[in-house]
């Protein structure tokens, strides 16, 4: 009897310690987001391109940065998610046969066909903004506050954040929107109207092209 009433002393010591309840620390965190546009660089094939005489290599990348407060509490502290800034880096280059010269017909064409291409990365990208603004806060509301007991044990919400499904989500719906429009510029037939250059005519009559 006496080993029992020590052991109910100790697990009900008024001394014993218990992990904060974080929960009233938790926020609606601010997203901002920042869209950074590369300017496109245009260059000459390094040899001779087989099947196409052009193509648009996108290079994007998303990256999300949170923001933690640390609020000291009983045993320790509260760190809770309180601002997330994003930022979209869009880079393109632009890749043309350098069988074609510069300001000629066929050149030409094919320039006009490549930029729409960056349009549409460009476009599609703002058009999204305050669908991904709006996904990532949503997504947001799921982290909730955790108790540390110092300061060097904060969590990196950062890395949580890149990794959750809600972002990989909003990728992939940009990517099908891309697809998409991109298929639209090379099925409008613009391989069609080069040959109608003279000169590329000529050249290139016996070779089987397309414009990517």
């Amino acid at each position: 009897m006496f080993k029992k009433i020590i052991f109910l002393l100790f697990v009900f010591s008024p001394y014993m310690s218990f992990a904060y309840d974080c929960s009233k620390y938790k926020y609606n965190p601010d997203v901002d987001i920042k869209l950074n546009i590369k300017d496109v660089k245009t260059q000459k094939s390094d040899k001779e391109m087989v099947g196409k005489l052009g193509y648009t290599e996108p290079k994007m990348s998303y990256s999300a940065m949170a923001h933690t407060v640390i609020i000291p509490v009983h045993g320790g502290y509260c760190a809770s998610l309180r601002g997330i800034d994003i930022e979209i880096i869009e880079d393109f280059d632009v890749i043309i046969d350098k069988r074609l010269k510069e300001k000629s017909c066929a050149y030409d064409i094919v320039y006009r066909h490549e930029q729409d291409h960056v349009n549409v990365y460009k476009n599609v990208i703002k058009s999204n903004l305050d669908k991904i603004k709006k996904s990532v806060k949503d997504g947001a509301k799921d982290f909730k506050p955790i108790f540390i007991k110092s300061e060097k044990e904060v969590p990196d919400f950062s890395e949580k954040l890149n990794k959750s499904d809600f972002v990989e989500k909003i990728k992939s719906d940009i990517v099908e929107e891309l697809t998409l429009e991109n298929k639209k510029i090379d099925e409008r037939g613009d391989s069609y109207h080069i040959w109608k250059c003279d000169d590329f005519y000529k050249k290139m009559k016996n070779s089987d092209i397309v414009i990517d």
